[in-house]
This record gives C-alpha cells, structure tokens and sequence, in this order.
C-alpha cells in the first residue's frame, strides 16, 4: 500500500487511518525554524461522516486510499437518504444525510457528481468548487447605498445564504461549495 509523508498531503486526499478512509477537508502547518512542523488537518470520516482534528508529525508515514472515481448521477432523496446512480453500470448507491453532511445542500436532481470508490464500496461524493443554484425565496431586490447590504435567500435545494440586495426570486447564482457563499450571478453560456 502507498504511503506518503504530510508534505505531500492535498485537500481531498482519502488517507487510511486504523483501516478507515478519512478524507482532508482542510490543512494548515505549525512550528519554527527550531521546532518541528507539524501538519494539523481537519478528517472527515467516510463511512460515518464524522470530523475529527489530527495533528501529524512531518516524518510520519501516513497510507493513502487506492481510491477509483466514478461518474453518479444524483436521482432523488427519500426519508433521510440521497440515491445516486453510477453512470456506466446504473447501480444504485445510498448515503445518509449525515454521511454527506452540508454538501447535500448542493445535489441537484439528474445533475453529474465525482465519487470515490473503495474495494467497490461508494465512499463519497466530490463537488465541484462552485454550483450554480436558483434562488427560490428572498425579499424583493432593493438599492442598497451600500456595496456591503445583504439579505438572506433560500435556494433550490433548501440551502440559505446571505446574497446582495439586487438578487431576485428566480435568478441563478454561483455558490462556493467549500465557504457555502454567494460568488456571483450565473452568466448564461449562451
């Protein structure tokens, strides 16, 4: 099995730790010129979906996922589950609310999603670093003096963020899907 030192280490990784796939959610690096580095990272366990903090030392040896991805599509949500199917084989995956956490707020019916694959067990799905989602609630666009005036809008997928006075019920708009922030309004490709 591959292992790689933690100056190696990518946002997205899938690490095995005690057997378990953890992926890295996020990662930042401490110490001096006369202590060691240390990578602290934020895991995200894949098969429970929970976040545990771990700190690694930079000599230590870490074993990497011999991850496979594979394209789903998202096809509907029932009870507290989303079902996606595989692209190539039609098989149908499940995972729970809380295995997906906040990124089920960004799965929109029939669209495209990445997911990792594990001795061919769906582990998890990847998203893009932005979605475009529908406004489908906010208070009606208003003139703001100011650059900085927001109000709350509720999206498609039942995600709420704060958006600029001049967004309207109906418009399309860019969400980071990492800050769950508005970037911009969707600019059609046409």
């Amino acid at each position: 099995m591959q292992t790689i030192l933690p100056s190696e280490f990518k946002r997205q990784m899938v690490l095995l730790l005690e057997g378990a796939p953890h992926v890295i959610e996020d990662l930042h690096t401490s110490g001096t010129a006369q202590t060691r580095h240390k990578l602290h990272t934020r895991l995200r366990h894949l098969t429970t979906g929970r976040l545990i903090d771990r700190v690694f030392a930079e000599n230590e040896r870490v074993a990497v996922a011999p991850l496979e991805t594979r394209r789903v599509t998202y096809s509907y949500a029932q009870a507290d589950r989303q079902v996606f199917i595989d692209a190539e084989t039609f098989e149908e995956f499940e995972f729970s609310n809380e295995q997906l956490g906040e990124r089920r707020w960004f799965l929109k019916e029939n669209e495209e999603y990445k997911a990792l694959r594990l001795d061919g067990r769906l582990l998890d799905i990847v998203l893009p670093p932005q979605i475009p989602l529908k406004v489908v609630d906010t208070a009606p666009p208003g003139r703001g003096g100011l650059n900085s005036s927001w109000k709350e809008a509720k999206l498609e997928t039942g995600l709420q963020i704060m958006v600029p006075l001049f967004i309207a019920n109906g418009e399309i708009i860019r969400v980071d899907t990492a800050e769950k922030k508005y970037l911009g309004r969707e600019t059609s490709g046409e």
